[in-house]
This record gives C-alpha cells, sequence and structure tokens, in this order.
C-alpha cells in the first residue's frame, strides 16, 4: 500500500492501483481484514490525491465482493443525508414526526432527534 506514495516510472496510476487492490484482496482473509486494509488504502489515496479517480474505478469493480452499505463511511454519509433531509422536511414543511420518518425512510425515535437538536440550537 506504502507503493501508492512512490514513484511508478511511467507505469499508469490506473494498473498501479489495480494491482495493490488485487494483491490486499489475495493476501487478506476474511471480509473484515480486507474492508481494513481497503480503508487504510483509502488512506493513502487521500495523501495522493490524483488517485482517487483510479481507486473509484478499481473499487467499482470488486464491487460485488466489496459491500459499500456495510463500510462505515457509507453509512456514516447515509446518517448525514437522512438528517438533513429531516431537517428540511421539519424546518420548511412543517411535517410531523410520523410524516418526516415515512417520507424520509428513518425512525420515530431519528426524527425526535432531530427535532431535539433543532430545539436546542434554536436556544
Amino acid at each position: 500500500m506504502l507503493g501508492l506514495l512512490g514513484n511508478f516510472e511511467g507505469e499508469d496510476s490506473y494498473s498501479v492501483v489495480e494491482k495493490i487492490v488485487k494483491e490486499v484482496q489475495s493476501f487478506t482473509q476474511g471480509e473484515f481484514v480486507e474492508s481494513r486494509y481497503f480503508k487504510q488504502l483509502r488512506i493513502f489515496v487521500q495523501l495522493r490525491s490524483s488517485f482517487k479517480q483510479q481507486f473509484d474505478k478499481v473499487m467499482e469493480t470488486i464491487a460485488r465482493f466489496f459491500k459499500e452499505e456495510k463500510d462505515f463511511l457509507y453509512r456514516k454519509g447515509e446518517a448525514k443525508k437522512g438528517y438533513e433531509v429531516v431537517e428540511n422536511l421539519i424546518l420548511n414543511f412543517g411535517f410531523s414526526n410520523e410524516q418526516a420518518a415515512s417520507a424520509a425512510k428513518v425512525t420515530i425515535d431519528f426524527v425526535q432527534k432531530v427535532r431535539a437538536d433543532l430545539a436546542k440550537k434554536k436556544k
């Protein structure tokens, strides 16, 4: 994985990322370990931002093996988006807890938490 930070001597970045991802897959046993290595790889890709697009393309090729909905960052992004949707439904449309939960496909407890956060912000 540290190879991402090195000099590729003319080799294209997509091929390098693809080789690294395939090596991670071939040497890891179990979804948990593989997921951990892919998270670490994602950090290295952020350090070398020119690889972001290539990394995304390579990860799409293995998407059938890598369940993004199980990924921590995916779940965090989904929760943030849900929060924003519920917040919008409450503030701009005056939805009740039940209406907002139904429209945003979240639990009533989640809507109540958003509503409580909004009440704290008002104070």
